[in-house]
């Protein structure tokens, strides 16, 4: 078997989906559930701009990133999946979430595998320079631009990603869902 290249996005895939929902709820005054959390924009949940968000979160919220608990199945199934392939962290995290992040990845058992943040929802370019064969997702635009350029990607099922579709995108349930798809790739 070939070694893959495998990119795997952090929030959302190795978190839950909905990780920053109650903190989000707590800043906004809402009460939005994870089954009214049917759009990936926060902009449009909580009616509020992204840089407004973003600058409230990591102003008063960041310690919510070493909270985050790693979802069931993960860990293991990429410790397994490490000894097979070469695996890389992508995220659209800020190079600013560096230390908590690198930190929460070590707590975590996780800090094997290189992180790379890129700031960007944009993550067409590090793929393609890790010669990515798989990328593990949840965000949909991600999930799209990342299949459009003809690279297979494992979308973790969530709510507000139920639209998307394309060839090049399996949507996975679970870490035993992608264990398995990325067995019956390589």
């Amino acid at each position: 078997m070939d070694k893959l290249n495998i990119c795997i996005d952090i929030d959302g895939t190795i978190t839950s989906p909905y990780h920053f929902i109650p903190y989000l709820n707590e800043i906004f005054s809402k009460n939005i559930t994870q089954d009214e959390c049917n759009t990936y924009n926060w902009n449009e949940l909580y009616g509020v701009d992204m840089d407004t968000i973003l600058n409230e979160f990591h102003t008063n919220y960041m310690y919510s990133y070493s909270e985050a608990e790693v979802v069931e199945g993960a860990k293991d199934i990429i410790d397994e999946l490490y000894s097979k392939h070469n695996l890389y962290f992508v995220t659209a995290r800020n190079p600013k979430l560096t230390d908590v992040t690198t930190n929460w990845l070590t707590e975590k058992g996780l800090s094997h595998i290189d992180v790379h943040l890129l700031g960007s929802d944009y993550k067409i370019d590090k793929a393609k320079e890790l010669q990515c064969n798989i990328f593990i997702e949840d965000n949909p635009s991600n999930a799209m631009q990342l299949a459009a350029e003809g690279m297979k990607v494992l979308l973790i099922d969530t709510n507000y990603n139920k639209e998307i579709e394309h060839e090049n995108i399996t949507r996975v349930n679970n870490w035993n869902d992608i264990k398995e798809a990325i067995e019956s790739y390589s």
